[in-house]
């Protein structure tokens, strides 16, 4: 008889990891049966696309970085490799809003020089890296902490700190570093230094494919003709009757060498073989509380910072001084309140009308989260208001629509190292339960399309033994 695991949630992470299960189900001797559970009534999580009046807006990712493997590979078992769309070659092009006007972020050395992001004293400490001192020998130690280290408070809060609004709505103050970018981390490791460590990698790889800095994380931006959900369709289907819409998991008991027992909000419980919680670890806390406190609450301990998406459509008439480009982002303390704008039809040709102009604004953040509670007209006008400021928009937008999340992404808040100890050890007295998605190791697609054959392969090991 085939042994089942139940993997809780229906996101990128959860379907990916449903699907990699499925794999098993005809491996002797009895295979493996998935089923996934997922409270609302739809799948995908936060990737969402909407088409509205010729435009195409994402709720919440705009693709993935083409410089993992995994999600290109996944994509072409899915079926799905004529249907991807590339980042236009423009998007390479990015700004940030310094002291009343956009600069291009600086792609090399010589550009960075001339470029106005940073005041000569800035450029001069930062040309300082490599004498940076060294790392401290205990504790966690903030994005903000490390960046000022190595390359000056200005270029960290300007540089890094736009970055940092850019992938995670954060505050890099806050964040930690390790848990946040653990490359940054390594380079400094492995090279003493980041500069030399880019260098090393720049005779290993290409500048283009590879490198990540402040115009933006390495690799080309890809999603679909039809948007990123189109990834979400593919996996739907390839989990047929293993997806179970309508279906919230209210608890889960650990009933020892027979397994789990998972109490849903309505309808009997279903007793499994193992259980996988692939779920936002908040939603996961309470469904754990009563079998282990103390895993709940590190779970619960993980924050995430609400967001707004608002798309603006406009004639491209109204946007003459738009230059080139995948859009900018804007460090805390410049005059203006959303994080940044993408330029989501230069990026992905196609997402609005012909003669048209779709952009893509984010406001919110772990260090703004009273813009939440703005309603939407208010919210609506305050994006405008900057995008004038930033970008000389004055006219009114012929289409606009607001995305609201109120725990947008994941925070990796000093001691979330800690907390994930916790959790490994807790788990470690629960065998065949295990978690996976954004909330633990990695925030982004790739990192939950990635981990997604390990945690299937972990589970079956465990139902093996």
């Amino acid at each position: 008889m085939p042994r089942t695991v139940a993997v809780v949630g229906a996101g990128v992470a959860g379907l990916t990891v449903a699907y990699e299960l499925q794999q098993y189900a005809r491996n002797p001797p009895d295979g493996v049966r998935a089923i996934c559970l997922e409270a609302s009534n739809r799948a995908g999580g936060n990737i969402r696309t909407h088409r509205e009046a010729g435009y195409t807006c994402e709720w919440g990712p705009n693709g993935f970085l083409d410089n993992v493997p995994a999600t290109p590979a996944l994509v072409r078992r899915l079926g799905l490799s004529d249907q991807v769309q590339q980042a236009d070659e423009q998007a390479a092009i990015r700004y940030i809003y310094r002291a009343g006007a956009l600069r291009e972020a600086p792609t090399g050395a010589g550009a960075f020089l001339k470029s106005g992001i940073l005041s000569p004293l800035g450029k001069l400490r930062l040309l300082g890296e490599p004498f940076a001192r060294k790392r401290p020998q205990e504790g966690d130690e903030s994005v903000y902490q490390f960046a000022a280290r190595r390359i000056g408070p200005e270029a960290a809060e300007i540089l890094v700190g736009a970055m940092v609004n850019g992938v995670y709505a954060g505050n890099v103050r806050e964040l930690c570093l390790k848990s946040t970018f653990p490359k940054m981390y390594a380079m400094e490791t492995d090279h003493g230094s980041l500069f030399r460590a880019m260098l090393s990698l720049k005779k290993r790889k290409s500048a283009r494919s590879d490198n990540a800095g402040p115009a933006g994380p390495g690799g080309v931006l890809t999603s679909f003709r039809t948007g990123l959900e189109e990834l979400i369709r593919g996996l739907v289907k390839v989990n047929g009757n293993a997806l179970r819409l309508n279906n919230r998991v209210q608890a889960i008991s650990d009933m020892g060498s027979r397994g789990f027992r998972v109490h849903l909000q309505a309808g009997a419980p279903i007793d499994v073989h193992g259980v996988i919680l692939a779920c936002p670890s908040r939603a996961a806390a309470p469904m754990v509380r009563e079998m282990d406190p103390a895993l709940a609450d590190a779970m619960a301990a993980i924050p995430s910072a609400p967001l707004a998406v608002i798309h603006l459509g406009y004639h491209e008439s109204a946007l003459e001084r738009m230059p080139r480009g995948f859009g900018f982002l804007a460090p805390r303390g410049q005059g203006i309140r959303i994080l940044g704008c993408l330029w989501s039809s230069n990026i992905f040709p196609g997402r609005a009308p012909k003669g048209k102009v779709l952009l893509t604004a984010m406001i919110g953040g772990a260090q703004d989260p009273e813009a939440m509670e703005l309603p939407d007209i208010k919210l609506v006008e305050l994006v405008r208001n900057d995008l004038q400021t930033a970008m000389g928009i004055g006219v009114a937008p012929e289409f606009v629509k607001v995305f609201r999340h109120a725990h947008g992404i994941p925070q990796y808040t000093l001691g979330h190292k800690d907390r994930l100890r916790i959790i490994g050890a807790q788990l470690q007295s629960h065998p065949g339960l295990l978690v996976c998605g954004n909330s633990y190791g990695g925030i982004a697609v790739n990192h939950c399309v990635e981990e997604a054959p390990g945690i299937a392969d972990e589970v079956v090991h465990y139902l093996e033994s």
